[in-house]
């Protein structure tokens, strides 16, 4: 039986440790077919999702994860919910929200499906 938690925890970990300090080292995560919603706008692609990273305007930029939910999902892969605090630059930190499908590739997964959202309010 597969550690789904285990996965999803050790994900979330090497995802933003690498996205806060090299997020163009993120590109081995996504796939030709990896889906992306940031903020509404629908992405798919790794050109086109590491484009969107590459035009985020912030210099520094910190992710604090507060909860993390994740199950198995039909196909064999993992459905992975965090919720924390990001904080960019000299910026007030801001609640955001992001959602990943993980799908096993031998002992490896890629990003299937990524929607990420800032929490306003």
């Amino acid at each position: 039986l597969m550690d789904f938690n285990g996965i999803g925890r050790a994900f979330v970990q090497h995802y933003y440790n690498t996205f806060d300090s090299n997020r163009a080292a993120l590109s081995s995560l996504y796939r030709d077919q990896s889906l992306m919603t940031f903020e509404g706008a629908c992405l798919q692609g790794q050109q086109k999702i590491m484009e969107k990273f590459g035009s985020l305007t912030f210099q520094t930029v910190k992710h604090e994860v507060q909860c993390i939910d994740c199950q198995p999902s039909v196909s064999g892969g993992v459905l992975v919910s965090v919720v924390g605090m990001l904080k960019t630059d000299g910026d007030a930190p801001q609640r955001f929200s992001q959602t990943f499908h993980l799908i096993a590739e031998g002992n490896n997964f890629w990003v299937s499906n990524d929607m990420f959202r800032l929490n306003y309010g």
